[in-house]
């Protein structure tokens, strides 16, 4: 959407929404249908997870619809939180045009209480929402709101601090939800385990397991690099005796297989859908993964986590789970949260050495033994 549409759309929902009443207040027995809405990453849902299990507690029987983005949807569609689904279109472009009147013909339909926007970068959300005739309406997110006048509970969190999981707890506040437990949640069912097993399977027969390394991430300068993952790999290998096991997405699957046939690791990148490489990551002993998707996905299953941060703030989007370990270095400039490092050697990321998260490794798995004794 470009600016001009978007100043258009600010102006006309403006004029529509200038004259309507202020909400009631909020009572619980009055909501009967809420809506919640995700429409980011597989990560980013996963971080709201919490945030949906409190909504649900709070409402027990209120039927709950999300509005979720594909992503989003691998990672809720098992939720046992969440009743009904509806597809977000994505990307503003012709083919969203044509999507936009069913679109719009089902969040009316669904007769809506309560709208609250969990996670959503999209210029659409505020309109949509409002579309929906939910007298109650919510956006939390770390962007500043598009369209404040559209909510009832304009909660602003673009300058709040800590963690993303306790934010959204936080200010769901402002609408009566109490907040609850910070774990992540992922649901997995049999199709799942069944994708992963001719993998599960056959790694399985080493006794000593198998660890994950996801070295890629939405951003370039969140990849930890080719050197040293194979170095890693190498050293996981012929010190604790692991298979290790590179995982990624289709985009990364040639990186992943050249990193692979120089350490003897295997590659299941591009071989997996999201949610089988979920039921991987279950299955294995621990993982070591930048800030990303498996990450979150490895919090959610509870799978000792070995998380690597450079441009992004492990404060605000690390692992929850307790006993997990950030592997970080103290560079002047990180973090920054950029898309692209200003710097042509990327030293948040590449200075974090295999032997470093060799360590590390060992640390958490004599964690993990400790808790077994």
């Amino acid at each position: 959407m470009s600016k001009l549409h978007h100043s258009i759309l600010r102006i006309v929902f403006a004029a529509i929404s200038k004259n309507d009443p202020p909400p009631p207040p909020l009572r619980a027995e009055r909501i009967r249908n809420i809506l919640i809405v995700n429409t980011t990453a597989i990560g980013d849902t996963l971080l709201s997870t919490p945030a949906i299990r409190n909504i649900r507690k709070n409402f027990p029987k209120a039927a709950i619809t999300a509005l979720v983005s594909k992503s989003a949807m691998a990672a809720l569609v098992s939720n046992p939180r969440i009743d009904a689904f509806i597809e977000y279109p994505g990307r503003i472009n012709l083919r969203y045009l044509f999507k936009l009147p069913k679109l719009v013909r089902e969040l009316r339909k669904g007769r809506f209480d309560l709208a609250v926007v969990l996670h959503a970068n999209d210029p659409d959300t505020g309109p949509l929402v409002y579309v929906t005739g939910a007298p109650w309406r919510m956006k939390i997110n770390w962007e500043e709101t598009a369209f404040p006048f559209l909510y009832s509970f304009p909660v602003r969190t673009g300058l709040q601090e800590g963690h993303e999981v306790d934010i959204k707890l936080r200010n769901l506040g402002a609408c009566g939800i109490k907040a609850g437990g910070r774990e992540l949640e992922l649901f997995l069912t049999e199709a799942d385990h069944r994708e992963a097993s001719v993998f599960a399977e056959r790694l399985k027969k080493n006794r000593k397991g198998f660890i994950i390394v996801h070295p890629f991430g939405s951003k370039r300068n969140k990849w930890w690099d080719a050197e040293n993952v194979k170095r890693f790999c190498a050293l996981a290998a012929e010190r604790l005796g692991f298979t290790p096991v590179i995982m990624g997405g289709a985009a990364e699957a040639a990186f992943a297989e050249a990193m692979a046939k120089d350490c003897g690791a295997l590659s299941t990148a591009g071989k997996l859908s999201v949610r089988g490489s979920a039921s991987l990551i279950y299955n294995s002993e621990l993982i070591v993964t930048t800030d990303s998707g498996p990450m979150h996905i490895a919090q959610a299953l509870h799978v000792p986590t070995i998380a690597l941060f450079g441009p992004d703030d492990p404060e605000a989007t690390g692992p929850v789970n307790k006993n997990d370990i950030v592997v970080r270095k103290e560079i002047t400039c990180a973090p920054c949260r950029k898309k692209t490092c200003q710097y042509p050697q990327n030293d948040c990321m590449t200075s974090i050495t295999p032997e470093d998260v060799l360590d590390n490794v060992q640390k958490r798995l004599s964690m993990r033994m400790r808790s077994f004794i």
